[in-house]
Formats: C-alpha cells, structure tokens, sequence
C-alpha cells in the first residue's frame, strides 16, 4: 500500500507542473530563405522560410522545428517603419508554423529597430572594406549596411516581437536578426539600385531568440505540492518499514 502511495506521489509530482507549463516555444530558432529589397517594401518570396536542418542549428524547443516550414509575412515602407509597428497590438501572425504541432505558435512583430550605422558612410567613395552605412532617406532606416570588402557587403536588420500561444493565450518576448551577404556588390551599388526604384533580390538568414520564462505562480504552487506528496509519501513508507 505504501509502495503504491509513494509511486502515487512522484507520479504528481511529475506531471502536475507539465499540466501547468505552457507551450511556448524557447531558445534559439534559425531560418533561411529568399528575400525581395525595395525601397518601400521587404518583401519575402513567395512568403515562407526554411528552417535550418540538422537539429543542433537550432536551440532548445525549436529544435523540433528542424526540416520544416514557416510563413511569414512582407514589411512594408521600411524608411518609415523603424519604430512601433501598427501600435499598440503590431502585427499579428507576422511568423507561423507548417508544422500541425505547432499550429498554436505564432510570432507577433510589434518594432523594427532602427539602423546603427551613420548615414555619413553612405557617401564613402570609391566602396571599400570595413565601411559601414545606415541609410537615411527620408527617416532612419532600419538596414546596417558593410563593406566586407570594395565589391561585397551585408545588410541586417532586427526586430522585435512576441511569440504567442494561441490555445492559452500566453505570450514571451522574441528578438529576430536578419541578415543578407552580398558576394559580389558593395552596398554604394545597392543602394543605386534602390534608389533608382529597382528591387534587389537575395539570400537571407534570420536568427530569433526567446527570452527566459518565469514560471507562473501556479506552477510553483503545484510544483511544492509535488514535493510536498512525494516527502509524505517516503515518510510513511519509513514508518511501515520500522512496524
């Protein structure tokens, strides 16, 4: 009888907290896919992205992620975007998931940061490696453009949002980093290109990170329930032993 209480009690302890846990994805989740730059729009082809495979390019959760699918939607006007977006909700459903078991996680986008890089630097001339620009035009960009050398460069950009569960309604905080290499262009050309009202298409990798979730009062409560039955449970069982 004993027996069975302790196992009763560890049995308690283990699954009240998970009946409690949300779930939000956590850690780190990276991305790739095609993006299409314009002056007023960055748009994402065909609107969805690759998640890296194998598992270990990925951290914590979103390793379950590995070798699927997203969709995610196109940020427009740029030049004038940096800051809150659509506040004070943001954008919602800005990044879903193909994946049925995670049909629930959403990410909201709700700010776009702006770019860090002086815009002095995008009159550097003639391109060289080691410059650095964030264009300003007609307000700040959101786009840290380098020169990794005189006919190749990157731009980045980050974001906020808020990951989303939609079964419970719970929420954490996400930052995402995108960033496009350019093999074969400075970033004085690209913005030629932009300027002049072409697109430039390319390659981009995304990187989200989660912040750290506190557990929610009731879980603790449940979780020193736990405890609490399992130490009751091997207290009786001291004492059947001893009669």
């Amino acid at each position: 009888m004993m027996k069975r209480i302790s196992t009763l009690s560890l049995f308690v302890l283990v699954c009240l907290p998970l009946g409690a846990r949300a779930s939000l994805i956590q850690g780190v989740l990276n991305f790739t896919g095609t993006a299409n730059i314009s002056l007023g729009t960055i748009a994402f082809e065909d609107n969805t992205f690759n998640i890296n495979s194998p598992a270990n390019t990925q951290q914590g959760g979103f390793t379950l992620l590995q070798g699927t699918t997203g969709d995610i939607q196109n940020i427009t006007n740029p030049p004038d975007a940096t800051g809150p977006v659509v506040p004070p909700t943001g954008v919602p459903d800005f990044i879903t998931f193909n994946d049925p078991t995670f049909s629930n996680i959403s990410i909201t986008f709700t700010f776009l940061d702006p770019g860090i890089d002086a815009a002095a630097g995008c009159l550097s001339s003639p391109p060289a490696g080691g410059q650095q620009c964030t264009p300003n035009f007609p307000a700040p960009s959101p786009f840290n453009l380098q020169n990794t050398s005189a006919t190749s460069s990157t731009a980045s950009f980050n974001i906020l949002g808020i990951e989303v569960d939609s079964t419970t309604g719970d929420t954490i905080p996400i930052t995402g980093a995108f960033t496009t290499p350019f093999s074969n262009e400075s970033f004085q050309s690209l913005l030629g290109t932009v300027l002049a009202g072409g697109t430039v298409t390319t390659a981009f990798s995304a990187e989200f990170s989660t912040a750290p979730l506190t557990p929610e009062p009731s879980t603790v409560v449940e979780l020193m329930l736990g405890i609490g039955a399992i130490a009751m449970g091997l207290l009786f069982r001291k004492r059947s032993q001893r009669i």
